[in-house]
């Protein structure tokens, strides 16, 4: 668990769920009505305090009824507020928000008239006492002195920057973190047209930096330090139920990754899963629950009846045996009754797909696919522990 700093904006969401998008000067109904916390660095910490880390958020508060709302829950996320700077003069920042029932896309209206941290605030807090500093790419008047004091009292701790959109100033402040975060926003309105092109054009400028562009359906783009930029295509996910809070989730997500020590190449991929999960449920509520239990073992397409596909569950702790079998799929776990040793221990597991049956590889013992009953061998007449599985409409396979 690492102790997390996030500095940025909060605000009061106003979410009205619609049956689709309205047109000017159209009159529409809202299906659902939903008032919850939100902002950017608010849903990037709540979801790395669902994955384990003790966080922290740097923001500024009104004193009025909506603030109250806010700080009881940035409190039930495990936010802690310690660092919050209320402003007397001013109103809680809002977000009215239409989620497209039809396509989960959304479209979002600010509103704020409240300063944002002062430099002078985020100057007394301890910063060197947190593993991780991140930054939201805004109040670059603010955030320029903030960045500085963060890179004179930190040792080995790292700082990574948001830039999802394009703001005066805030290009010479690239160099002061070690990973930076960019949205497709704000690279089109740079004028580029992938993220390829964005981190090409990024790279030279920002030697010792981590770099990632996100692009929504489209994927991510990421270069590691004096390396080559690489491109991780989107998850497939249907039906897309919310993409609020998408990219907040894959923020956090990178972050946590790169915590554990995962490479770049690793951390983008699993921030990009757990993107695809937030997109398939509403909110940010209970995420980590659902992707473990979402989390695919293989497609379908990987599968074929002449051999067998060993995968490795860590989120189950399992080692699984596929094959096709007929029109479905059978899977087994990977442990011979005989000795309880894995059936690929000595080598591959022989398929015999005329008599349609498995071999392990230690004593040759024959299984059959259908029923996973030994017919043949040392343990004649027991049977592979079946796995009980479900396919989804595109062919990605999950455990139950």
């Amino acid at each position: 668990m690492a102790k997390i700093l996030g500095t940025g904006n909060t605000v009061l969401d106003t979410i009205l769920t619609v049956p689709h998008h309205t047109k000017e000067n159209q009159e529409l109904r809202a299906i659902n009505k939903k008032i919850s916390t939100g902002g950017n660095t608010n849903n990037t910490l709540y979801v790395l305090s669902q994955l384990g880390h003790e966080t922290s958020i740097c923001t500024t508060l009104a004193t009025d009824n909506e603030a109250k709302l806010l700080i009881m829950d940035l409190k039930k996320r495990q936010i802690s507020t310690t660092h919050v700077q209320k402003i007397i003069q001013g109103q809680t920042p809002s977000s009215f928000i239409t989620l497209n029932q039809e396509n989960g896309h959304r479209t979002i209206i600010h509103y704020r008239d409240l300063p944002e941290v002062s430099f002078e605030h985020f100057a007394k807090i301890t910063v060197e006492a947190f593993d991780w500093l991140h930054f939201e790419g805004r109040n670059i008047e603010n955030l320029a002195g903030m960045l500085n004091i963060a890179k004179t009292f930190l040792t080995k701790q790292p700082i990574s920057l948001e830039i999802e959109k394009s703001r005066e100033g805030i290009e010479a402040l690239f160099n002061q973190a070690n990973l930076l975060i960019f949205s497709h926003h704000y690279a089109t309105e740079q004028g580029f047209s992938d993220g390829e092109m964005l981190l090409k054009h990024i790279q030279a400028s920002v030697p010792n930096a981590k770099l990632v562009c996100t692009w929504g359906e489209q994927g991510a783009w990421f270069a590691d330090i004096n390396q080559p930029i690489q491109y991780i295509k989107a998850e497939v996910i249907h039906p897309v139920i919310d993409t609020l809070g998408a990219g907040d989730t894959f923020n956090a997500a990178l972050i946590h990754h790169l915590i554990q020590g995962d490479s770049l190449k690793e951390s983008v991929k699993n921030a990009n899963y757990f993107a695809a999960q937030k997109c398939k449920q509403f909110g940010l509520d209970n995420l980590l629950q659902k992707s473990i239990t979402n989390k695919a073992i293989a497609n379908i397409k990987q599968l074929s009846t002449a051999k067998t596909l060993v995968v490795n569950s860590k989120n189950h702790n399992q080692s699984i045996v596929l094959i096709k079998h007929q029109d479905g799929v059978k899977a087994y776990e990977n442990n011979c009754p005989h000795q309880n040793v894995p059936l690929d221990e000595a080598y591959k597991i022989d398929i015999n797909p005329f008599e349609k049956t498995m071999k392990c590889s230690v004593h040759d013992a024959y299984f059959q696919i259908e029923d996973g009953t030994c017919i043949e061998g040392p343990c004649w007449n027991e049977s592979l522990t079946t796995v009980d599985i479900t396919i989804d409409d595109i062919g990605d396979i999950y455990l139950k």
